[in-house]
């Protein structure tokens, strides 16, 4: 995360660096982007770059987990408002709603899809898991609202679930963009859909034989 100096900035010094970093991650990849370009682009030293951030990596992830809470912040308030579906409905809902979101936030709408191309492992690895920490919050509260509504067991241990959601939004996302080619739901709607309803089937109603 960025150092000290980089909170004491004025707010719009900070702003000018993160919507220069923003620019360059979501059209380029980690390994092709440039720190001189995002130092031109918001007007400061190189050297003053490293008394904010310790490498382009820790600049990266603090981008990618903005962007992630952007995102987690959206959705907490869709939810809200639609509390009354069920958990797979409300799952199914994150990934129409990510079009909103999209169109709402075009620049981190291509940060993720450039993301979802990303071939730098150690910069990818890291993002996700800024990306899981954020998730779980909302993960667990979706669940938290199924177990008020008698959908799933009390007993489930909300943790151990929300992580294997986790696991199937990341499945999900890398079904998309092996198939497609894209991550963009509304190409691939009802596909994404029954594969959801698939995986989802699983969770709730496991793969024992019940005949």
């Amino acid at each position: 995360m960025p150092q000290a100096t980089f909170f004491n900035l004025p707010d719009d010094k900070k702003i000018l660096i993160i919507a220069a970093a923003l620019d360059e991650f979501s059209s380029a990849s980690y390994d092709t982007a440039s720190i001189n370009q995002i130092c031109k682009k918001s007007n400061i030293a190189k050297g003053s770059f490293y008394q904010y951030f310790t490498d382009k990596m820790d600049l990266y992830v603090y981008i990618m987990t903005l962007a992630i809470e952007k995102k987690i912040k959206f959705f907490s308030s869709v939810l809200t408002e639609f509390d009354t579906l069920s958990l797979l409905e409300q799952f199914r809902l994150l990934f129409l709603k990510g079009i909103e979101f999209a169109k709402d936030y075009p620049q981190y709408a291509a940060l993720g899809e450039q993301f979802s191309k990303e071939n730098n492992q150690l910069a990818k690895s890291s993002a996700i898991k800024e990306g899981d920490k954020q998730s779980e919050i909302l993960f667990i509260q979706m669940i938290g609202q199924a177990k008020s509504k008698g959908e799933i067991d009390n007993t489930v241990d909300s943790l151990a679930l929300s992580i294997l959601l986790q696991s199937m939004n990341n499945s999900v996302n890398e079904y998309m963009l092996n198939k497609f080619g894209n991550v963009r739901y509304e190409d691939c709607e009802e596909d994404v859909n029954n594969f959801v309803d698939s995986l989802l089937n699983i969770i709730f109603n496991g793969i024992q034989n019940k005949i």
